[in-house]
């Protein structure tokens, strides 16, 4: 599915056209000192040596099958590339020790063939609003350079690669994952699945953008009011999915493929074009007039983002209009990105001096943040400032007007 991890969940396609390739270092070699290994951040990855690309421009597959208590993870990036990636948190030996669980998580869902869609998952029990649901470490990490730079035919090598070295449990439910149109062959296969199934996760070496695919998460199907949000966790490696509002038992878990803040025939022809389906969702299936009015929101929304976010002295807006904005949220049902409109709520009380309604709605642009979009967004930075310091804040009194 190609989705991005932005607030605005944009998709984010790759393109297959042979570009300009990056450098790369060599891990440390075979004959490295033992010592030396034992302390090296490297020292539970592998390498099976293929690589593709000439010269230093070589993206391989490194492999660590004691990830996550042996759920294992490929990553197809440069030796450079790597070495900064397994000196993160999540890689570290108490966390690749393979451990065998007493119980199983109970999880509050589960698949099942949904008509139209394939499979997809279902609440068991009734999900909270701001419940964690799944948070799951990824089995295949691509860098994105790598598939600028490669042919299909080169990427589906390395694919095949990094899906042999995945523990079996983790390779097996990986292979299952849609493909949404019939492969030519193996290789064909895989590289269907990266591209129906994957997320952009974002910059794990600090340079360069992955693309990642998870096993339940990919389940999720698409609603244009999705049931559930999702951010992907830095520091743990985890993607995780939170509802947005309760969810009684039997009702189907949803995330947005697309920017579900665009009139319908926009959303129909993305999804259609991009992931080879009519979006039949309440939504968009709703009667002519409920269709119109929607829209109307959608288009208001736009306007209100457009007028909010001009913070010149000709700007006509004004607290109400934020206000607006959050009701305009709600009554979308866009509730994974409400923060959006607390953000100018915030802003344009905090213009006018009105103290306790900024932090009020900063408060909840915070909170919101923190738990459905992740703790590394300058906007909640920008938040946390003005709660601890309103007066202080970059904004503050910028809509009164001098006399």
């Amino acid at each position: 599915m190609y989705l991005d991890e932005s607030p605005n969940l944009e998709v984010v396609m790759f393109s297959m056209n042979i570009g300009i390739k990056t450098s790369q270092n060599a891990v440390p070699s075979e004959n490295s000192s033992a010592s030396n290994k034992a302390k090296s951040p490297l020292k539970n990855w592998k390498s099976g040596g293929l690589c593709r690309g000439v010269r230093a421009d070589k993206f391989c597959v490194f492999s660590n099958p004691s990830f996550n208590h042996g759920e294992g993870v490929s990553i197809i990036t440069t030796g450079k590339s790597i070495g900064s990636i397994a000196t993160r948190p999540a890689f570290r030996a108490e966390n690749e020790e393979v451990v065998e669980p007493n119980s199983k998580l109970i999880r509050p869902y589960r698949e099942v063939e949904i008509v139209g869609k394939d499979i997809g998952l279902v609440a068991t029990r009734e999900i909270r609003a701001g419940e964690l649901i799944m948070a799951r470490t990824p089995a295949v990490m691509v860098n994105e350079k790598a598939i600028q730079a490669l042919g299909k035919k080169a990427v589906s090598e390395l694919l095949i690669r990094a899906v042999e070295e995945l523990p079996s449990q983790h390779r097996e439910s990986l292979l299952n994952l849609s493909t949404h149109s019939t492969p030519s062959d193996y290789g064909d296969k895989i590289y269907r699945i990266l591209q129906t199934n994957s997320f952009r996760t974002g910059y794990h070496d600090g340079n360069n953008p992955f693309y990642s695919l998870f096993t339940e998460v990919s389940r999720l199907n698409h609603d244009c009011r999705p049931t559930c949000a999702y951010h992907f966790d830095h520091t743990d490696f985890r993607h995780k999915v939170l509802a947005v509002r309760d969810i009684t038992a039997g009702e189907e878990l949803t995330i947005a493929y697309y920017d579900p803040l665009q009139p319908r025939s926009v959303r129909q022809e993305k999804l259609q074009h991009e992931w080879g389906f009519q979006c039949s969702c309440a939504r968009c299936s709703a009667d002519a007039s409920s269709i119109a009015e929607s829209d109307e929101r959608v288009k208001k929304i736009h306007a209100l983002w457009k007028e909010l976010d001009d913070h010149s002295s000709e700007s006509k807006a004004s607290p109400e209009m934020a206000e607006l904005l959050v009701s305009l949220y709600e009554e979308e049902g866009i509730l994974g990105r409400i923060n959006e409109a607390y953000y100018r709520a915030a802003i344009e009380y905090i213009g006018v001096g009105d103290i306790a309604n900024a932090t009020k709605y900063a408060s909840l642009c915070v909170d919101h943040g923190l738990r459905f979009i992740g703790p590394d967004r300058p906007f909640i930075k920008s938040m946390q400032d003005l709660i601890a310091n309103p007066t202080g804040h970059s904004k503050w009194k910028f809509r009164l007007k001098e006399v």
